[in-house]
């Protein structure tokens, strides 16, 4: 099995300097010289200028707005694995916001009509492909020959596995399939084998990671919010999902300006739960400051009570999660000088599949 020091090396080959490393499960942030406000929100976006799908499509004068917002001074767009090497280095002497933009599923309308934007403006972004839904030939999605041509015009090409499946729901023989099929097909028409995956529908649980970790991936995406900063393991970095729903400026901005919430000590242990009542915790690192504007919401149940014990954060379910997807976000203000008013806030996303 090729674990993950191995795998980081044959990921610093191919993209980054010798400095770079990653935070895996279990790591204490603080032992990784971790920077509190140091980070890159990595958008996410899915399809573009399909009204019929509002729920997984922006429209494109919300994009192009987003386009505005990005090239504007006080943003600086990096590659995914170019921000990947920057999270255990010194931060930039400037204070501009770091984004990094991906892009799942390779649908048709990425070829059509956010490629010529990026490409005309030299923003970097990952496509995360499906192979299985390449390979089926529907127009809603794009051929290998025009994934071919990102891929050949620098574009970072990831795995969203091959069927597109539940992953946690696979038996441990489907899973490995689907990985196996996904990274033969992609090294057979690409001729390159990618190092970065992004986790169908969000969802992802230990036996998933394995797989990953012993394939040589050095990095996972799930779709919560938050920021990726060093305090992540390396198999479960936060995205902001961007669509129409949520893609005004406001909301836009908000991304953007994101701060990281560093924890430790997460409670369970596995993502892929085995009760629809876990119990949920971690604790927060003194860099980021006094509790009492830390505030959690559960999926459908709104903010959750929770117990402080020191930097120990403990929360309880109002009720037990429905079986299938559930998220539990955290959100700590930060102040404006002198004043009550919030300036940024810090993120903390969860993402559990519920048997």
């Amino acid at each position: 099995m090729c674990k993950i020091a191995l795998c980081l090396l044959a990921f610093v080959l191919v993209w980054v300097s010798p400095s770079v490393a990653l935070a895996v499960e279990g790591d204490d942030p603080k032992d990784s010289a971790v920077v509190a406000d140091h980070g890159t929100t990595v958008l996410a976006y899915f399809r573009f200028g399909e009204d019929a799908f509002p729920d997984a499509s922006v429209r494109m004068d919300q994009f192009e707005s987003h386009l505005r917002f990005l090239t504007a001074p006080g943003v600086r767009v990096l590659s995914v694995p170019d921000a990947l090497a920057g999270l255990y280095q010194s931060p930039p002497a400037d204070d501009k916001r770091q984004v990094a933009i991906t892009i799942d599923n390779a649908y048709r309308s990425v070829y059509d009509q956010a490629w010529p934007q990026l490409r005309s403006l030299g923003l970097p972004f990952t496509l995360f492909v499906a192979t299985d839904l390449i390979d089926g030939g529907a127009p809603a999605y794009m051929t290998w020959d025009q994934i071919r041509e990102l891929a050949d015009a620098g574009v970072t090409i990831g795995l969203r596995g091959a069927s597109h499946a539940h992953l946690p729901a696979l038996s441990d023989l489907a899973l490995l399939k689907d990985i196996r099929h996904s990274l033969s097909r992609i090294e057979a028409e690409l001729d390159m084998t990618p190092r970065l995956f992004s986790y169908p529908y969000g969802e992802y649980g230990n036996r998933v990671i394995n797989v990953l970790d012993g394939h040589c991936f050095v990095a996972s995406f799930v779709q919560h919010s938050g920021l990726m900063d060093a305090g992540h393991s390396a198999f479960a970095l936060p995205l902001f999902p961007i669509t129409e729903l949520f893609a005004d400026n406001e909301l836009f901005e908000l991304a953007i300006n994101a701060l990281p919430l560093v924890v430790s000590d997460r409670t369970p242990g596995d993502n892929a739960l085995n009760t629809r009542e876990p119990q949920i915790g971690f604790t927060v690192d003194p860099a980021m400051g006094a509790l009492d504007r830390l505030r959690c919401f559960a999926t459908g149940q709104g903010q959750l009570p929770l117990t402080l014990i020191g930097r120990r954060v403990e929360l309880r379910l109002t009720a037990p999660f429905d079986p299938g997807r559930a998220r539990v976000n955290c959100t700590l203000s930060v102040l404006k000088p002198g004043t009550l008013e919030p300036s940024r806030w810090r993120w903390l996303g969860m993402n559990f599949y519920v048997p």
